[in-house]
């Protein structure tokens, strides 16, 4: 351990003083220069007067800083003397080790895997060594016990457990087990010294936990068997044993921080097991935990929730119990609200036992306590959650061709027969109504991908695993009848995509979407797109691209792409001509495809030389533009590397040359092609940024000095990854992240998204890629739903990527009340479903904002949607009396809840 913990008391006090130290900061020099905004403070305070007694939840809505409160308790309990264990979502490492970085907090990368904990006994001598239990702060990913053993599995991976355990045996009786020295099994070098090493630190400690672990592991395993590999698959005898032993490893924690607590309920779940078995506690320690949605479908969710803070069952069961009548009291509510005072009343003494039930763990701020919220709340005359306006994108079936408008009736009919089909595409869309989406996604079902879309299937079939198992069973006895009008359903669908994938350029859902897109950017704006399957989702990326392309063709403006790439012909794969011709012929282009390519060179070229004429001068640029800032080490020895590198290479005119891809980098980060208008802050600024981005992975060297040598090296790996992103084929107006963009490219497309004239321009990413950890909020307003969810909870999500502090609608709101704008000239942040008008679709919407109005009445204090009372005084003086009695469990700044 790293020294002796000073205990709670210690932490709280910390807290306190950090809280009076911005607070005096803001008002010597404004918010604007305190690291902690008046609320992010005022949460300090409320869990000061929590952690002394219990675990604690912060449950801030997404995007009101919750990691930076986490990590300013992190370094109250690293100064008092304790260690800190952190369990994050496995891409979400990098911006803890950000945020742990911007707190004085010097922690390890992200640790994800069995080989990347051995490394750090890798070296044979112990003084060289960095064993786990040394760090002050460790961040381990959720994913980090999903290690696939089993008999065949190499040594290495599993032969922790009998290392232990022979040197934990002769430590404690001086006699190793027979066989100990002979096994070929016990020979590799990392998981000798991690035996040695965790064996030697519990020895020297009289009170340290693993030694009762250790006492169990010799009491409960015979040695034999542990030199089984087999025992150590997922369900194996042996398996919680490896997690434990790993733990001790890590050493004790006196608080452990679980990120997005709400993830993997399962008791069996990697983040359970990790909590369960693999991180070692102290004996005062506390957990400490982080989330958006505690609950995201069913008030039953709080109790797995409030466990991952360590309460016991007595206290999940007395919560469990307030929560259900807190639920059913809102139900009651809801039928009576305008005319029963017995209905109300009800509900205000089960909102006041909710909230104390839940007050000594549960700290929640939300969007009511933005100041431009409730800036736009005063001056709009709409509800608190007005501005965020919710926009259909909705598509006419009777203006569809018949293939489509058979497609879809098609689709509808599935919704009722399919549960008795036995046939797997069925199957494949039973789960898809299962899960709540709509039409779109149902259709798309036909196109997906099964590698590229594996999660996605995954998830699927894990959150419909019961229904799925119910329905198999059903259909094994079905009615043939039944099966064969499936078949004929199927069959009518499948004739809408008969041109195979180019028949995606014309699905009703992505021409909707590229309509609407097409009319936001247009007037400047960046529109983020969340879908579910891959091929739909790059067909709407290409199609956007293609028509941008010729848009600017016939405008005879810049397009970054010296030709069409792929073959012409029908059925070619990786060929962008399809959705040229797709573009071409919705567009009604007078432009003759035969002469595009040499219509691009040109403009291409003419850009190219623009560029190289920066090119010529970008050292000098960089060099004046970091030397007027306080640049960190490690960047200038990146740059330095850069300069060598530019001097030494021969070929500078090429495309390929580092200094042609690091112009063209910076180019296309300031939105100025072929710009000689950039200043030397301006290439500074842009090279900062795109370095911090690519190099922003946890297998990259993060120490402040580099030495040229190791700066050379990594200018290598950083190339590399320019290269790749910035030589691509495509325009670029409209980007693809999904499952297979490499963590670096998802960091270097956020930065661009985020820059108000760069390309991208749309962003379509894929849910489960793009709904969590991304930062999309500084240039866009505006979030499409190609494929609509169930679950609320994922569509906070989704929204949260660009309604978060500092964000493009506030700057819009500032600068329009700064005009006198009010009422309807107020910007929104638009919320945008793909629907088709008069189906499941709608059904599917209703109660997505069904289920949004009980997650607003558990999470925002919304418990009768305002809608329905606007313009109704009575109804709005009665929804007055009600939101007065909503639980709170804001940390308000004046102290009322501490």
């Amino acid at each position: 351990m790293t020294g002796r913990f000073a205990g709670w008391k210690s932490v709280a006090e910390r807290l306190g003083a950090y809280a009076e130290r911005q607070k005096a900061l803001a008002a010597e020099r404004g918010e604007e220069a305190a690291r902690l905004n008046v609320g992010q403070r005022a949460s300090l305070a409320a869990i000061a007067s929590r952690i002394t007694r219990n675990g604690v939840l912060i449950a801030d809505e997404v995007g009101m800083g919750k990691t930076r409160i986490a990590v300013e308790l992190a370094r109250a309990v690293i100064e008092s003397g304790g260690r800190v264990a952190i369990l994050v979502p496995p891409g979400l490492g990098y911006q803890w080790h950000d945020e742990l970085s911007d707190g004085a907090i010097d922690a390890p990368r992200i640790m994800r895997s069995l080989w990347a904990y051995l490394k750090a006994w890798e070296n044979p001598s112990p003084e060289d060594q960095k064993p786990w239990f040394r760090e002050d702060a460790v961040i381990v990913s959720h994913a980090f016990t999903n290690w696939r053993l089993g008999e065949n599995a190499d040594p290495w991976r599993w032969a922790l457990v009998p290392e232990v355990y022979g040197r934990w045996r002769d430590r404690t009786t001086g006699q190793l087990p027979w066989g100990y020295h002979k096994s070929e099994m016990l020979t590799d070098p990392w998981v000798r010294n991690a035996g040695m090493s965790i064996v030697s630190t519990v020895s020297q400690d009289a009170g340290h936990p693993g030694r009762r672990y250790l006492g169990q592991l010799l009491r409960e395993v015979e040695w034999p068997d542990a030199l089984d590999p087999a025992r150590y698959f997922r369900y194996g005898k042996l398996r919680e044993w490896l997690e434990r032993v790993v733990g001790l490893g890590l050493g004790p924690f006196d608080l452990v921080v679980t990120d997005e607590a709400h993830k993997a309920r399962a008791s069996d779940s990697g983040l359970s097991r990790l909590l369960q078995n693999v991180i070692v506690q102290s004996e005062e320690a506390r957990r400490f935990a982080l989330t958006a949605t505690p609950v995201e479908l069913d008030v039953s969710q709080w109790q797995s929730t409030l466990g991952r803070v360590g309460l016991d069952e007595a206290a999940l069961g007395a919560i469990q119990e307030t929560t259900n009548q807190y639920a059913d009291a809102v139900q009651r509510l809801r039928i009576g609200w305008r005319g029963s005072q017995e209905a109300r009343e009800a509900y205000r003494r089960a909102a006041t036992r909710f909230q104390k039930a839940l007050s000594p763990y549960l700290i929640r701020r939300d969007k009511r306590e933005d100041p431009f919220v409730r800036r736009f709340h005063q001056l709009s005359g709409l509800p608190i959650n007005g501005y965020r306006e919710e926009c259909e994108i909705v598509i006419d079936t009777m203006g569809l061709s018949p293939a489509w408008q058979q497609a879809v009736c098609a689709a509808e009919a599935l919704s009722l027969v399919t549960r008795y089909a036995d046939d797997p595409i069925a199957k494949r869309l039973r789960l898809t109504l299962g899960n709540g989406h709509g039409l779109a996604a149902l259709l798309d079902q036909l196109k997906r991908d099964e590698e590229l879309d594996r999660k996605q299937i995954e998830q699927d079939v894990g959150n419909q695993a019961g229904q799925e198992q119910h329905t198999v069973k059903q259909s094994a006895t079905g009615d043939p009848k039944r099966e064969q009008r499936a078949q004929w359903w199927l069959a009518t669908i499948t004739e809408a995509f008969a041109k195979g994938d180019d028949a995606l350029y014309e699905h009703p859902a992505i021409r909707a979407a590229v309509a609407a897109i097409e009319g936001w950017t247009k007037r400047s704006e960046k529109v983020l797109v969340f879908g579910r399957f891959t091929r739909p989702l790059r067909a709407l990326v290409d199609l956007l691209n293609a028509r941008e392309m010729l848009r600017r063709i016939e405008d005879k403006q810049v397009w970054p792409q010296a030709k069409v790439h792929g073959e012409r012909q029908a059925g070619a794969e990786d060929s962008e001509w399809p959705a040229v011709r797709a573009a071409h012929r919705q567009l009604q282009c007078a432009i003759d495809l035969a002469g595009i390519d040499k219509v691009l060179r040109t403009s291409y070229e003419r850009e190219q030389q623009k560029r190289e004429r920066l090119r010529g001068n970008l050292v000098k640029l960089l060099e004046q533009g970091l030397s007027e800032r306080a640049v960190p080490h490690r960047i200038d020895a990146i740059f330095g590397a850069f300069k060598r590198a530019a001097e030494k290479r021969s070929g500078a005119a090429s495309e390929r040359h580092c200094l042609a891809v690091v112009t063209r980098a910076i180019v296309e980060l300031s939105g100025q092609e072929g710009s000689a208008r950039l200043s030397s802050a301006d290439c500074a600024r842009a090279f900062l940024e795109l370095i911090e981005a690519v190099t922003d992975r946890d297998d990259l060297d993060n120490d402040n000095a580099l030495e040229a040598q190791e700066a050379s090296e990594l200018w290598d790996v950083i190339e590399n990854r320019l290269q790749e992103e910035y030589n691509r084929p495509q325009g670029g107006f409209a980007r693809l992240m999904y499952g297979g963009t490499a963590p670096e490219s998802r960091r270097m497309i956020q930065l661009a998204f985020n820059r108000q004239n760069s390309f991208p321009r749309v962003l379509v990413a894929q849910s489960l890629v793009g709904r969590e950890g991304l930062n999309l909020h500084k240039a866009c307003q505006i979030v499409v739903m190609l494929h609509p969810e169930w679950n609320p909870a994922v569509v906070e999500q989704q929204i949260g990527r660009v309604d978060r502090v500092g964000n493009r609608w506030a700057s819009e709101l500032a600068e329009a009340l700064t005009e006198g704008k009010k009422g309807g000239e107020l910007p929104r942040i638009k919320v945008c479903p793909v629907i088709f008008s008069g189906t499941y679709d709608e059904y599917n919407w209703r109660v997505l904002r069904e289920r949004w109005d009980d997650l607003r009445a558990q999470l925002h204090g919304v418990v009768i949607p305002p809608r329905l009372a606007v313009g109704d005084e009575e109804g709005e003086r009665v929804l007055k009396e009600i939101a007065e009695a909503v639980p709170d469990f804001s940390p308000d700044v004046s102290g009322r809840n501490l």
